[in-house]
């Protein structure tokens, strides 16, 4: 006589663990989280003047996938930590649609940011959210802090109800002190 595998009680108590957690699982998904299929990954700055105390114009670019599975509505930069902290300035950041342009100008208004009180996080809200396939490049102007090294890690936040956060890319910025001939 074959008994059956799950009337062995150590099988039947693992089943039943692995469908609750399977349960447990779905019902987070269904609970309606919004999650990127295929997170932007395409995120890059650009700053054109690399001269300790010279006028700057920092861009930032990201790129939604086409097959994102949602759109971008936050970006998060979080600086490393470093003797000093970049200059965003003062005035707001323009934001423009395509590929990054040396002097393409943006429109105000497009992006709000909020920069924390230690000035090493910068938050970046797109209004409107960024769809997916396009490529948003958001302006920042200032004046370059101290020669250093400059760091930041990156986190991008769908467009919807109770989102996940997922990780970007490490950004970096060279400054070099005056003088210094490239």
């Amino acid at each position: 006589m074959t008994s059956s595998p799950t009337k062995h009680p150590l099988i039947r108590f693992t089943l039943h663990l692995l469908s609750g957690f399977a349960l447990l699982l779905s019902s987070d998904l269904a609970s309606g989280q919004t999650v990127f299929t295929k997170a932007p990954t395409e995120v890059s700055i650009h700053n054109p003047e690399k001269t300790e105390g010279l006028r700057n114009r920092t861009t930032i670019s990201v790129r939604v996938p086409e097959d994102a599975g949602a759109e971008l509505e936050f970006l998060i930069l979080s600086q490393l930590t470093n003797n000093h902290h970049w200059d965003w300035g003062r005035s707001e950041p323009e934001m423009y649609f395509g590929q990054y342009g040396l002097r393409r100008r943006g429109e105000p208004g497009l992006v709000q940011t909020i920069l924390s009180e230690s000035g090493y996080k910068l938050s970046i809200r797109f209004n409107p959210a960024i769809e997916p396939g396009k490529q948003a490049n958001v302006v920042f102007h200032s004046f370059n802090p101290d020669e250093d090294i400059y760091d930041w890690s990156t986190s991008l936040i769908p467009a919807g109800d109770d989102p996940i956060t997922s990780d970007g890319p490490m950004l970096r910025i060279s400054i070099w002190p005056k003088g210094h001939f490239r």
